[in-house]
């Protein structure tokens, strides 16, 4: 049996990242989708002038962030695995909160 190149930590990496990309994705897909339905409003002036521009450009951004970061802990894993591993965990606290609210808001709408 061949044995994975990444160790449990990396995994954890790896999962938490794609957790961020995927969570990223919702957010994105539900802010659109309560703007439509006048049911939330972009508190982020950024991403409000982005949605303005246009909903592909708001939604490349709102994916590229993630993977940036996801590249950018990936890189730093090794030298800094603690602030890497808390970060993640505070970023998908935050975005479970996210998605808390999203559907507070689209249901109660």
């Amino acid at each position: 049996m061949e044995r994975s190149k990444f160790n449990s930590r990396d995994n954890a990496i790896i999962f938490g990242c794609m957790a961020f990309i995927i969570l990223s994705l919702l957010d994105g897909t539900l802010t659109l989708w309560g703007l439509v339905l006048g049911a939330i409003e972009e508190v982020n002036p950024v991403m409000e002038w982005l949605i303005g521009k246009s909903p592909i450009v708001f939604m490349a951004v709102k994916l590229m962030l993630p993977v940036i970061l996801g590249f950018i802990f990936w890189k730093i894993r090794n030298r800094s695995r603690k602030f890497v591993t808390y970060s993640l965990g505070v970023v998908l606290i935050a975005y479970a909160a996210v998605m808390v609210l999203h559907v507070h808001w689209l249901v109660n709408s």
